[in-house]
């Protein structure tokens, strides 16, 4: 079977890279531009295109091959921040909670439909130029999501609005629709993925031990998530940046990475150990007497 059809059956690593704001995992991405990968980035915060731009040119990284794109949290319009007050004002906590239909739902679509389009078919906001379906990349390229944050934020809004509290339910939804997402892209993809995230404490249910999880909603989404990850990665600043992948208060996964808690902050080293896997996959060289004949 020729290379390129066993190529098809290994995935890229899928990466989790969570640390604390300012642990350098924005400008991290653009170190898949040193290994030669075209990287494409969608941003559900502010700020992260101009982090993106100002380290590859610190770097000296090509900026021809990478690509942004941005879907934000709808933030309340005025007359949602109107609505929001007068349910505030003159509801007592029940009655709010019983508000099926949320405030200001409606704003919250446009955010979630264009960080979906994106990802059928990315559009680089710095070119204008249209990539397609990114589940449809191959190896050449890396599509990062930063961050699960601003995802967590758009699944909330979208599932109530500005509504300033919830029923079960209605968590249930948000969380189910982050976890249905994240396992899309992990799932069906032929590219290197990135989700980077934030950080805080939880308790873990099965050993009753305080972790450092991603930051999400709810506590039983957060330590499900590693799951789809082939690499968990805590990125820290002490007071250079840093990865570990070894350290028993959070929960880490390595497979192409050493164990390490002092790891460089890149993602070549990752691209290398993905080419060495994928060379493992070659068909070995026939015997001569087994060879066809002329």
């Amino acid at each position: 079977m020729p290379a390129e059809q066993l190529s098809m059956f290994i995935q890229p690593p899928a990466v989790l890279l969570m640390g604390d704001s300012g642990s350098g995992k924005t400008s991290a991405l653009t170190t898949f531009l040193e290994a030669g990968i075209e990287t494409f980035v969608l941003c559900t915060e502010p700020g992260g295109p101009e982090s993106l731009v100002d380290w590859a040119s610190r770097r000296k990284y090509p900026l021809e091959k990478l690509h942004w794109a941005t879907a934000l949290p709808a933030t309340q319009g005025w007359q949602g921040l109107s609505d929001l007050i007068n349910e505030i004002s003159t509801k007592d906590f029940e009655t709010i909670s019983k508000n099926k239909s949320g405030i200001g739902k409606g704003e919250t679509r446009p955010a979630a439909f264009k960080m979906l389009q994106n990802i059928q078919n990315f559009t680089c906001e710095r070119t204008g130029q249209q990539y397609g379906d990114v589940t449809t990349w191959d190896d050449s390229r890396a599509f990062c999501l930063d961050s699960l944050s601003g995802l967590s934020v758009l699944a909330w809004a979208l599932t109530v609005g500005h509504k300033p509290t919830a029923h079960m339910g209605e968590w249930n939804i948000a969380m189910n629709f982050i976890s249905d997402f994240i396992m899309k892209l992990t799932t069906d993809r032929k590219c290197y993925f990135v989700l980077t995230a934030h950080v805080e404490k939880e308790m873990n249910e099965l050993t009753g031990v305080n972790q450092i999880m991603v930051s999400t909603l709810g506590k039983k989404l957060a330590p499900k998530i590693p799951r789809f990850f082939s690499e968990v990665i805590y990125a820290r600043r002490s007071p250079q940046f840093l990865w570990s992948n070894n350290d028993p208060s959070i929960a880490l996964k390595n497979r192409g990475l050493p164990i390490s808690d002092k790891l460089a902050p890149s993602f070549v080293p990752l691209v290398q150990a993905y080419r060495e896997r994928k060379k493992t996959l070659l068909p070995l060289p026939q015997p001569e007497s087994t060879k066809p004949a002329a």
